[in-house]
């Protein structure tokens, strides 16, 4: 497997998309820092393939676990010609890991690879198949990652083994004894199973037994034949008796058709006798029906013009309900009129006696307005003497024992004379009359407004009935108004000038009207009886006509092609082929005509019926004639149809017999082929299931691919060895005996030891020699042309190689990276690195990130 491109995104220390070309590589080192995410580009690419990383535990689901980011991986890879896209990505949270494996076609387009590619447990043998190494054999001859590189090595025997099988395919061995040993159990069982059908199905086939049937059979068709003779004579008189017994049934048929048609016709004439009584009857019921009718419908014309007249003098109907409904209106009107008239004098009158009270209430309002006005300047005169008492009081008791000279307390000036003291009677007077005035101007307000809201009802009251005044004189105009156009409508029905009571005149015009209509529809009644009774009659009277024209219809039947029909059965003419003809009258000629043609087809019915008697007869002679000519090949018969029947099954049964014959033996004939083919091939599939159950057996003892894992194991030691004798400046050798591998230590005296007792860095060595040299010789040990090792991928501690070690591992791998193989090296060492184009990981904070260094 060659991987080309890798695509990433999300997964492990790539929280960035990222992508990985390596179509152009031969061999590259991906570097960087410990803890970069280097190794993650190889869980990418396991995970991608087989959908696991367990190399640093299943760090998928722990990702997953923890609520990261969507992971998809995408990676293409080839194998021989064949190229494949695998994409696998994981939701985050709980989702579902989703897959999609792809094939390339020859157009260069990505199409499905095969059915189940889109189910991740599905989609995992596909890949395993198309690679052809499992999981473990990936990790063990592809990757090969860090803390299990050595496991090839010094791993156990036994998964080894498993690892060569796979590698190289030597599974084909044992699927070799497998189908080696199923073609010998089933070419067994089909040799058991011809034995058996010779045994059970061609026990009889011998040649003696086909030389009777033959004899048998040659028996057979002789009497076959002269039946078939004998048959064919048979078959002849029987024919010309079915002819003879056709031509009598036709003659029956025909007598018997004659005799119905005579009876038709005389049917008919019985009925054509009494429809022509029953037309005259009824044509004379039409003659007085039209009578009846005609009157009828000159009465209706008659009161029809009546009420065309009426409608210029009494007018229509419909203009007098409309007249009644406006007649309605108008004495509505006039009574609406008188009422509103009444009303408007009634108002009129109460004017004046309002507009009388709005005058005295104004009067009242200005008197007590003037009253009110009075008492307000009392009030304030009394306020006025009030503040004067309280002054002369409060000087009074600041003043108290000055006399003339002193300094005034308010002032300061020398008094003139000494004040006055002020008595406390005068305050108290001064007090009561404010009181008393203030009281009687409070009085005064309020009767102010009670004059005021009396005036207020005075004026509204006259306000409002100067409202109704008008409103009332509106509404006697607009009546005053409709009842003229209730008297200009009437007048267009009625006339001008209207009469008197306009009611009781439309009441009589409708009376009037009514009796006219009442008229007219009994004079239409009448004329649509009499015109029912003149339709009854003449229905009547067509009924009779149409009678008689069934009748002659009847009696118009050609009987020509009968005639023609028995002359054909007896071979001449019977009767005269003009009978009489049909007349167009449908009284009595008709019925003359009905009794000649019943006449002559009675006498025609007989005559054939004669003739039919005499073919009849033929039967027994034909019945001796053909008992003749079986001469004793079956037994007597009374009929014909009887004898015929007896040849004919006799016929059969020797036509029977004689193919049975034929059959028996023709199939002896092919038992004896088929018994000697079933023989050869008994002795051809018991020859070959002896030889593949040996076959099975060599190859089921595992020996082969014992031998061969055995050969892989020493050429891999072989080849491993100049690998590590190269890495360790030719200290260290590599052997394998009993399927462990040694080390031979040419600088201890050629010492051979286990493998586990290598230190760290050597370990590594001897690994890295097995590893290359596995992935150089796999193709040359391999069986089949899918075992190629195009692509190994090394993560591994070079940290532990000094500078020289280092050198020739980098000349070691360099070497390997030829014919097309890809090799990639995961280091953190620079001086390994440099020596490669790097891809190198760069760790950020947010994510690692790649980059291509040439």
């Amino acid at each position: 497997m060659r991987p080309l491109r890798l695509e990433l995104k999300g997964f492990s220390a790539f929280r960035e998309p990222a992508a990985i070309d390596f179509e152009a590589l031969d061999v590259f080192a991906i570097s960087g820092p410990t803890g970069s995410g280097k190794s993650s580009l190889l869980d990418a690419m396991t995970y991608a393939l087989y959908g696991r990383v367990e190399r640093v535990g299943d760090r998928v689901s722990q990702l997953v676990s923890q609520g990261q980011p969507r992971m998809a991986v995408t990676l293409e890879f080839a194998v021989g010609n064949d190229r494949y896209r695998v994409t696998r990505s994981t939701p985050s949270g709980k989702g579902t890991t989703k897959i999609l494996l792809e094939r390339q076609d020859e157009a260069g387009e990505w199409k499905q690879a095969g059915e189940g590619a889109d189910r991740v447990r599905e989609a995992g043998p596909l890949i395993a198949r198309a690679i052809g190494l499992t999981y473990d054999g990936f990790t063990r001859s592809v990757l090969l990652p860090q803390g299990r590189f050595a496991e090839f090595l010094v791993g156990d025997a036994a998964k080894r083994r498993e690892i060569l099988t796979e590698l190289l395919g030597l599974a084909l061995f044992r699927r070799m004894a497998e189908r080696a040993g199923a073609i010998a159990r089933e070419s067994s069982i089909r040799a058991q199973e011809r034995e058996l059908t010779l045994e059970r199905e061609y026990a009889e086939a011998t040649p003696e037994a086909l030389k009777e049937a033959r004899k048998l059979a040659g028996e057979a068709e002789k009497r076959e034949k002269t039946l078939t003779d004998a048959a064919d004579q048979v078959a002849g008189i029987l024919g010309r008796w079915r002819e003879a017994e056709r031509s009598a049934e036709e003659l029956r048929a025909c007598a018997a058709e004659a005799e119905a048609a005579a009876g038709r016709a005389r049917a008919a004439a019985e009925a054509v006798a009494v429809l022509v009584e029953e037309l005259e009857d009824a044509a004379s019921l039409v003659e007085q029906c039209g009578a009846a009718s005609r009157a009828a419908r000159e009465a209706l014309e008659g009161t029809r013009s009546a009420l065309r007249h009426a409608d210029g003098t009494l007018r229509p109907a419909d203009e007098l309900a409309r007249a009644r409904l406006w007649a309605h209106s108008l004495a509505e009107a006039l009574r609406a009129r008188e009422g509103k008239r009444v009303e408007l004098e009634r108002a009129t009158g109460a004017a004046e006696e309002l507009a009388d009270h709005v005058k005295l209430s104004e009067g009242a309002v200005a008197e007590s307005q003037s009253r009110l006005a009075a008492l307000e300047t009392e009030v304030r005169n009394a306020e006025g003497e009030l503040e004067e008492a309280r002054h002369a009081d409060l000087v009074a008791a600041v003043s108290a024992g000055l006399k003339a000279g002193d300094s005034c307390p308010v002032c300061g000036l020398p008094l003139a004379k000494a004040p006055k003291r002020s008595g406390t009677r005068a305050l108290e007077a001064a007090t009561t009359s404010l009181e008393r005035a203030r009281e009687e101007r409070d009085a005064a307000t309020g009767a102010v407004g009670k004059a005021e809201r009396s005036a207020e009802a005075a004026r509204r009251g006259a306000a409002a009935n100067a409202t109704d005044r008008a409103r009332l004189a509106s509404e006697i105009e607009g009546l005053d108004r409709a009842a003229a156009e209730e008297v200009s409508r009437l007048q267009a029905v009625l006339g001008d000038p209207l009469p008197l009571d306009a009611a009781e005149e439309i009441a009589r015009r409708s009376a009037e009207r009514e009796r006219l209509d009442r008229a007219e529809r009994e004079a239409a009644r009448e004329a649509a009886e009499a015109a029912q009774a003149l339709s009854a009659a003449e229905r009547e009277r067509d009924r009779v006509v149409a009678s008689i024209d069934r009748q002659r219809d009847r009696l118009a039947t050609d009987h020509r092609p009968l005639f023609e029909r028995a002359a054909r059965a007896v071979g001449r003419e019977l009767v005269s082929t003009n009978p009489p003809a049909l007349p167009g009258d449908l009284g009595l000629a008709l019925l003359a005509f009905a009794a000649a043609i019943s006449g002559v087809l009675a006498a025609f019915a007989e005559r054939v019926a004669e003739e039919a008697s005499l073919r009849s007869s033929l039967e027994g002679r034909l019945v001796q004639e053909a008992t003749e000519k079986v001469g004793g090949l079956v037994e007597p018969a009374p009929t014909l149809a009887a004898l015929a029947e007896a040849v004919a099954v006799a016929c059969a049964e020797a036509t029977r017999v004689a193919t049975v014959a034929a059959r028996r033996a023709e199939e002896l004939a092919e038992k004896l082929v088929s018994k000697k083919r079933l023989t050869e091939e008994v002795k051809e599939l018991t020859a070959r299931a002896g030889m593949f159950k040996t076959l099975a057996l060599e190859l089921r003892a595992d020996r082969l691919i014992a031998f061969l894992q055995a050969e892989a194991l020493q050429l891999l030691a072989a080849a491993g060895s100049d690998r590590l004798q190269s890495l360790s400046d030719g200290r260290y050798r590599l052997l394998c005996r009993d399927d462990e591998f040694l080390v031979v230590d040419t600088w201890n005296g050629d010492e051979e030891r286990s493998v586990r007792t290598l230190s760290g860095g050597e370990t590594f060595l001897a690994s890295l020699g097995l590893s290359l040299a596995l992935a150089d010789q796999v193709r040359s040990l391999s069986v089949t042309a899918r075992a190629r090792l195009d692509s190994l991928f090394l993560d591994e501690g070079f940290g532990t190689l000094d500078s020289e070690s280092l050198r020739t591992v980098t000349e070691a791998i360099e070497q390997l990276a030829g014919d097309g193989r890809l090799v990639g090296v995961i280091t953190h060492v620079p001086e390994l690195a440099e020596q490669f184009p790097q891809i190198v990981v760069q760790k950020r904070p947010t994510g690692s990130r790649l980059a291509l260094v040439p």
